[in-house]
C-alpha cells in the first residue's frame, strides 16, 4: 500500500508577512530534497503556508521545517496531527538548536543536514522503530539528490532555488548559519550544478547559498569556472544570489558574473558604523572599509548588476543617528534596495548568549514569544536607545526610501547606473513591497502599543 507523506513549510502566525509580497516568496528547497530522499513508493506533498492557507490533509507522517519565528506555529500543526495519532518529524535550523524544546512538541527531531539520516528514519517508520533523535551529519555535497521542484504549487513567481554550497567561516555573532551548517564552506561540483540548471525549466533561478562567492581565492576561481559553464552552455538564466562584500574586488567575477546573466546581487552592508562591524565580528566589510560601500556599489552597477544591501540596527554601538545617516547613505549612493532588520539575537548565536547572559531580553516566555524573533520586532534592550525608537528609526528609514514616488526615482536611477531593466525590476517591486509589509506591520505594532500597557512597558525602557 503506498504510503504518505506530507510536508509543511509553516508561515509565521502574524496576519502581516513578508511572504505577503509575490516577488520576496521563495519555495523550501530544503523540502524538495527531503522529497527526493523519500523511497519511491511514498506518495508526497509539500504544503508551504506562505502560499496556501493550512487545511488538515491525511498522512502517515508528517515532516514539518521552521526557523525561529515560525516554530510556534510549527508546533501548533504538529499538535493538529498527533491528536489524530499521525507520526510528526521536526527538522531545521531552529529544531536543530533546540531539540530539547522541539521533542516536546513532535514525535521525532532531525538535528542538523537530513542527507545522512533521512532514509534511516523512514526505514525505522516503516518498522515502527522511529527515534526521538536523528543527528545528521555535514556531508559531502557531490551527488546531492535531484530537489523535486515538481511537487512545489505553481504560485510561486521563483521555482527555481538552486544551492551550489553550505557553510561559513566567518562566524559573526548574530549568525546562526556556522552553527547550522558548520564552518566549513563545502561546494558542489561545478558540472553537476550546471547540469541542474540545465534540467530547470524557467529563466528566473535565484542561488540560495549564504555566499555563492564563497571564501577565498580558490573558491573564487570555482565561482568563475560556475559563471563560465552558464555561459558556454548557452543556460541563458537571469539570477540573483547573496554574496560577500568583496564580490565587488574580482573584475574577473564581475565580468563572468554579468555574463551569466546576474542581475542583481544580495550584500550584508550592515552598518555604516564599524564599531558596529567590529562587535559583529564582519571582518571582511572592516576591511572593504564603509568609507567605500558607495564605490562598492558604483562598480557592480558598472557591469550591469543591481545592489540589494541588507542593514541591521540595534547593535551597542548604534545611536539614534545612525537612522538618518543610512537614510542619507541609501539614496545617495544609488542603491538599488534595501532590507532593513532589527539586531535579533537567535538561539545558538554568540549574541544570544550574551544578551541573555546580560539580563537584555525582552520576550522568553518560550516558545510562544520566539514568534517575535522575526527581525522586526526589538526583542532586547538596546544599549544607547529604547526599544520603541530602534523600531521607530528602522520605519522612518523605510518611510523615506520606499514610498511611490522615492522608489520611482531610485529606479531611474538604477537604469541609469546597470542599463539592466530586469534589474530595475527586482528593485522596484523589492523596494515596494519590502517596504509597505514592514510599514504595515510597524502602524499595527503602534496600535497595539496604544492598546496593550504590557507591550508599551516593553519597549518604553
Amino acid at each position: 500500500m503506498i504510503k504518505k507523506l506530507l510536508l509543511i513549510n509553516p508561515a509565521e502566525k502574524a496576519d502581516v508577512n513578508i511572504s505577503d509580497v509575490p516577488v520576496l516568496r521563495f519555495p523550501p528547497l530544503s523540502l524538495a530534497y527531503i522529497a527526493a530522499l523519500t523511497p519511491s513508493d511514498w506518495d508526497i506533498n509539500i504544503i508551504d503556508e506562505n502560499i496556501e492557507p493550512f487545511t488538515f490533509e491525511d498522512a502517515d507522517i508528517v515532516g514539518l521545517t521552521a526557523m525561529t519565528s515560525n516554530a510556534p506555529r510549527a508546533y501548533e500543526i504538529a499538535a493538529v496531527y498527533r491528536g489524530k495519532g499521525i507520526k510528526t518529524v521536526m527538522g531545521g535550523i531552529h529544531a536543530s538548536i533546540l531539540h530539547d524544546e522541539a521533542i516536546q512538541f513532535v514525535d521525532s527531531v532531525v538535528i542538523g543536514e537530513a542527507e545522512s539520516v533521512w532514509q534511516s528514519l523512514i526505514y525505522d517508520f516503516e518498522n515502527n522503530k522511529l527515534k526521538r533523535l536523528y543527528r545528521g551529519e555535514h556531508t559531502s555535497l557531490e551527488k546531492l539528490v535531484k530537489a523535486r521542484r515538481e511537487l512545489y504549487s505553481d504560485k510561486y513567481k521563483i521555482k527555481n532555488a538552486v544551492q551550489t554550497a553550505r557553510g561559513c567561516p566567518m562566524d559573526c555573532e548574530f549568525c546562526s548559519v556556522t552553527v547550522f551548517n558548520g564552518g566549513k564552506y563545502r561546494q558542489r561540483p561545478v558540472e553537476e550544478v550546471l547540469d541542474e540548471l540545465e534540467s530547470v525549466g524557467s529563466r528566473l533561478v535565484y542561488f540560495v547559498d549564504d555566499n555563492i562567492l564563497g571564501y577565498g581565492e580558490k573558491a573564487e576561481q570555482r565561482a568563475i569556472q560556475l559563471f563560465k559553464g552558464m555561459k558556454e552552455r548557452g543556460l541563458n538564466k537571469r539570477w540573483a544570489s547573496q554574496v560577500g562584500i568583496d564580490f565587488a574586488n574580482n573584475p574577473e567575477v564581475l565580468k563572468y558574473a554579468q555574463k551569466a546573466g546576474c542581475s542583481a546581487v544580495f550584500i550584508g552592508f550592515e552598518s555604516l558604523n564599524e564599531e558596529v562591524l567590529r562587535d559583529m565580528h564582519k571582518i571582511r566589510n572592516l576591511k572593504a572599509r564603509v568609507s567605500n560601500y558607495k564605490e562598492i556599489v558604483k562598480h557592480i552597477h558598472d557591469y550591469g548588476i543591481g545592489v540589494i544591501g541588507a542593514f541591521t540596527f540595534g547593535s551597542d554601538g548604534d545611536r539614534n543617528d545612525i537612522f538618518t545617516r543610512t537614510t542619507d547613505f541609501l539614496l545617495d549612493s544609488k542603491m538599488d534596495a534595501q532590507q532593513l532588520t532589527i539586531l535579533t539575537p537567535l538561539p545558538g548565536t554568540r549574541l544570544y548568549k550574551r544578551l541573555a547572559q546580560e539580563g537584555r531580553l525582552l520576550y522568553t516566555n518560550y516558545p510562544e514569544d520566539w514568534k517575535y524573533y522575526d527581525f522586526a520586532e526589538a526583542v532586547f534592550k538596546p544599549k544607547n536607545m529604547r526599544p520603541d525608537e530602534l523600531k521607530e528609526g528602522v520605519a522612518e528609514i523605510y518611510k523615506h526610501t520606499t514610498l511611490r514616488a522615492t522608489s520611482l526615482k531610485r529606479a531611474f536611477h538604477s537604469f541609469l547606473g546597470t542599463r539592466n531593466l530586469y534589474a530595475v525590476t527586482i528593485s522596484y517591486l523589492f523596494n515596494r513591497g519590502y517596504g509597505s509589509i514592514c510599514m504595515r506591520k510597524y502602524e499595527k505594532w503602534k496600535k497595539s502599543m496604544s492598546q496593550s500597557p504590557i507591550v508599551a512597558e516593553k519597549h518604553d525602557k
